[in-house]
């Protein structure tokens, strides 16, 4: 897995440099945040609700997920269907740049760009802070944010809050809240409590960091 991903980081350098010379500097002060502010780190089942749910090959890839995106081209090409392929390290990406537009070059650049996150960040990290840069709806710009709104603390979350949240990155919560979008969460929330219990047994969460599993307990 080292030396595939050093192939394609290699690779990324030379076609995304001028974009990483931009994203690595703020990648590194998130993630010193992260390292540094313990107290309000998500939890250890937050993380792995966001795995299961958005990203449950994630030990498994470099930062693309090539499966899941030959899979939604060929669902969207047979059934006219949209899915989504991000990975987890291509959400990071996407917030920390503010790209969000609809366009292959995007598409391309982001994925290129997710392949050099683990230069800043240890992968076993990337879950933990991407709950913390996400958005999560009106006034929930951040993991912070969204607990204080919501009502939650970091250490003492039950796993069904923890999957409220979870839900939001899907879901986000809008200002006025709307029955379809309550009802969006709820059924994501369930979902993610399945998949959770699904995944609980196999080895989706063993590569997750001592450190994170003993500071987010």
């Amino acid at each position: 897995m080292r030396t595939i991903r050093g192939i394609f980081q290699f690779i990324a350098l030379h076609l995304v440099s001028e974009e990483w010379a931009q994203l690595s500097p703020i990648l590194t002060k998130e993630y010193h945040r992260y390292v540094q502010e313990s107290a309000v780190m998500p939890p250890l089942f937050a993380q792995r609700l966001l795995i299961c749910g958005e990203d449950h090959r994630f030990f498994s890839h470099v930062g693309f997920d090539l499966t899941a995106i030959c899979r939604a081209i060929y669902r969207r090409v047979t059934r006219g269907k949209m899915e989504g392929a991000s990975t987890i390290e291509q959400q990071i990406v996407r917030v920390l740049t503010g790209r969000y537009e609809r366009t292959i070059g995007r598409k391309v650049r982001e994925i290129l760009l997710a392949v050099l996150l683990t230069r800043v960040a240890p992968k076993c990290d990337l879950p933990g802070l991407y709950l913390r840069v996400g958005y999560y709806g009106w006034r929930m710009n951040n993991f912070r944010q969204a607990c204080v709104r919501l009502g939650l603390e970091a250490r003492t979350m039950s796993l069904s809050e923890a999957a409220g949240l979870v839900a939001r990155l899907k879901y986000p919560e809008p200002r006025l809240p709307s029955i379809q979008r309550s009802t969006q969460i709820a059924r994501r929330v369930r979902h993610l409590q399945w998949l959770h219990n699904v995944y609980a047994q196999d080895s989706t969460y063993k590569n997750l960091s001592w450190q994170v599993t003993n500071a987010s307990i």
